[in-house]
């Protein structure tokens, strides 16, 4: 009952707790995370790289494990990565300011 319960828990969690956005290159991703600040902190964000490959029964995965060639794509990757959590940070300023003109995107 109770791994039951862990079990629910934990699927509740994955199916709420959606990432901020995806930023692929090539078969590695960067998986944004928007982590609620606390104490009056503002929100936080953290990233994941994984590499994406299909299974022998043809379903997509995702691993940590990243070989010499993925490193390479990360050099690209994580400028972009940069990139969007700022703009991300941008546009949860201006809604904390009440800021009606601001357009995702930097504009």
């Amino acid at each position: 009952m109770v791994n039951q319960q862990r079990k629910d828990k934990t699927m509740t969690q994955t199916q709420t707790n959606k990432p901020a956005d995806t930023i692929r290159y090539g078969g590695v991703k960067g998986v944004i995370w928007k982590n609620a600040g606390k104490d009056g902190k503002p929100d936080r964000y953290s990233v994941t790289y994984v590499r994406s490959y299909t299974d022998a029964n043809g379903n997509w995965k995702d691993t940590p494990s990243l070989s010499e060639f993925d490193n390479l794509k990360l050099g690209i990757l994580i400028p972009q990565v940069a990139t969007r959590i700022a703009e991300l940070k941008t546009a949860d300023r201006a809604e904390a300011n009440g800021d009606d003109n601001y357009e995702e995107g930097g504009q």
